[in-house]
């Protein structure tokens, strides 16, 4: 009896795996349809999320705008709240669309709406008044407050709807989960009663079985590595995108800075020869020429578009040298105490943009310690590993230089240092703060292919660990701590290169007053003629960014022309053709606009000093 069940059985295999196929594709199908389902509901809740945090964006890049100009009544800064306004119809249009399926979220986006065209509206009153009636009038509309209570209101509901929408989507996710677990297990429960009838495909079954598992592990590592990966490519695409606009901000602001102060610097030169002037408000205007050009440089410094000049650095040397200026810069009622460590690596990086860095971390610590205190700066060599590599994605692991600036302020709340890097982030007083310190640093060390990070505690201090990579080389350079400058001239003959007039002459009449004889030239193909003639030119000094032919193309064409002929660029705009990777090319002699005459003179004297290779 039971061999003719076996044998009844065993004849059947056929039909009975084919069932058991049928059933499991089946079962399969209809959970991957659900499961697809579900994350199409997630992928939605995503896209909510997104247009929710870019409609806020935009409020938020309106309000700055809006309050730029109010305070400045420069014309530049309401451009953000222009393209705000421009992009917030379509912004709030995409919003209604997507929460179209939730009655309570298209309720709060209504409702959020109204409001939002009344806080436009009260940014446009404010806008206006200052254009018409001047500073006071719109600082009194402001100070009403009901710009800042429409924006709180404005903040609390878009908080909400975000919130919503991450309690939708971990449910969905939930739920996406057990789907994914319902099916395994259903597959699992159908293979193994397929197994269980089938003794001759146990192998096989086993074998097939491990492999689906092994996918399925994968299928769900490569999901969440993509997450990850597009999180750190959105987070990429918002740096870049802030270092596009300052650098195109930074270019436009330094022609006119370049104008500001070659025209100061000729005034004082006038006025010591006892010509008619008033020296100390040309003294003063030069001050705030330079503190503007000290502000794009930061600019550039955060949008890693600053070209650096990196050598082998000592850093226990370099700390010991500028420790002294550090002190100076702090004030005695800080003590400051350097710990080198022994034996410490080499690194790479640009001493200038160093010193500055860590001048600006030694005077956020002194605005943090008011009633005094003590300042640290430490040196160590530090090793950075796969784990810690992990946890930090866009830090490679290996061997660092570490110097670290710690202090015994009053320390930073969780919500302060989630923000510490962000550009234009200050909890200074406006006249004491610019909110760029920090991000030049940030912006800096990410160029030099390094790492910082902050630790802080309330009412314990803060320490700012800016990691360097390691450098193999046998020689070092020591700071240059001497700040004084010495004007130089010259006699020899000078081609200005350069497409904006008031730039042209100006840099030209500097020229003149430094001894030198100039010849100008308005564009590329001007200064090309000029070279082919007979006269004699000992430097072509010209600008970068110029239509039709750039000046590196015109530097090579001059080095055609004239072999002996040495050259010098300028430029207030630092992502073009002499500087790659943030570096400048080898020999390159390069001078960054806004300059002094006195750094015009100094550069000058330099490049026609220079023995040619």
């Amino acid at each position: 009896m039971l061999n003719r069940v076996s044998k009844a059985v065993g004849s059947r295999v056929p039909e009975m795996g084919g069932l058991a196929l049928l059933t499991i594709f089946a079962m399969t199908l209809w959970i991957g349809t659900r499961y697809i389902n579900q994350a199409d509901w997630v992928r939605h809740t995503l896209q909510v999320d997104t247009a929710i945090s870019d409609t806020w964006l935009l409020l938020q890049d309106a309000e700055i705008g809006q309050r730029s100009f109010v305070l400045t009544g420069d014309e530049a800064f309401l451009e953000p709240y222009a393209n705000a306004l421009q992009k917030l119809p379509k912004a709030i249009e995409t919003l209604q669309q997507l929460t179209a399926d939730d009655a309570d979220q298209a309720r709060a986006v209504e409702n959020a709406s109204s409001i939002i065209a009344q806080r436009l509206a009260f940014a446009a009153e404010t806008i206006s008044l200052r254009r018409t009636q001047g500073f006071d009038a719109a600082r009194a509309k402001v100070q009403q407050g009901e710009g800042r209570r429409l924006m709180s209101d404005l903040a609390a509901r878009f908080a909400d709807m975000r919130k919503t929408e991450r309690n939708l989507l971990v449910a969905r996710e939930t739920a996406a989960l057990q789907t994914i677990s319902v099916l395994a297990v259903a597959v699992f429960l159908a293979f193994s009663a397929t197994l269980a009838a089938l003794v001759m495909w146990i192998i096989n079954a086993r074998r097939s079985t491990r492999e689906l598992a092994k996918a399925h592990r994968l299928l769900t590592e490569s999901i969440a590595e993509r997450e990850d990966a597009e999180k750190q490519i959105r987070q990429m695409q918002k740096v870049e995108a802030i270092g596009q606009l300052t650098g195109g901000i930074a270019h436009d602001f330094n022609n006119m800075l370049a104008v500001i102060m070659s025209g100061i610097g000729l005034a004082q030169k006038r006025m010591a020869r006892g010509q008619e002037g008033a020296e100390e408000m040309l003294a003063g205007a030069l001050d705030g020429a330079s503190r503007a050009a000290t502000l794009v440089k930061r600019l550039l410094a955060f949008s890693r578009q600053q070209p650096l000049a990196p050598k082998p650095i000592d850093a226990n040397k370099f700390v010991s040298g500028i420790s002294d200026l550090i002190s100076r810069a702090i004030g005695e009622s800080i003590s400051v105490e350097t710990i080198l460590g022994g034996g410490l690596w080499l690194t790479h990086a640009d001493p200038v943009q160093l010193e500055s860095s860590l001048l600006n971390l030694c005077v956020n610590s002194r605005d943090a310690m008011a009633e005094g205190g003590r300042l640290t700066i430490e040196t160590a060599n530090c090793h950075l590993d796969d784990r810690y590599s992990r946890q930090h994605p866009d830090v490679p692991a290996g061997q660092y230089v570490l110097i670290a600036v710690t202090d015994t302020g009053t320390g930073m709340t969780p919500e302060v240092l989630a923000k510490a890097f962000d550009p234009f982030f200050t909890t200074k007083e406006q006249s004491k703060g610019t909110g760029l310190g920090l991000s030049q640093v940030y912006g800096f060390v990410k160029q030099s292919g390094g790492h910082v990070k902050v630790y802080s505690e309330v009412g314990q201090g803060t320490t700012v660990k800016i990691y360097l990579p390691r450098h193999y080389a046998a020689d070092a350079v020591r700071p240059e701590i001497d700040t004084e400058v010495h004007e130089s001239t010259g006699t020899e003959t000078v081609l200005l290169v350069e497409d904006e007039e008031r730039v042209l002459e100006l840099t030209a009449a500097g020229l003149r007053e430094l001894g030198y004889t100039v010849i100008e030239a308005a564009s590329a193909k001007e200064a090309i003629e000029r070279l082919k003639s007979d006269v004699d030119i000992d430097l072509l000094l010209t600008d970068i960014v110029m239509p039709e032919m750039n000046g590196r193309k015109l530097a090579d064409a001059a080095s055609e022309l004239r072999r002996d002929l040495k050259i010098m660029f300028m430029t207030g705009f630092t992502k073009n053709a002499v500087v790659h990777n943030g570096v400048l090319d080898p020999g390159v002699h390069f001078l960054a606009k806004p300059f002094s005459l006195e750094e015009l003179s100094i550069k000058i004297r330099e490049v026609l000093d220079t023995k040619r290779g």
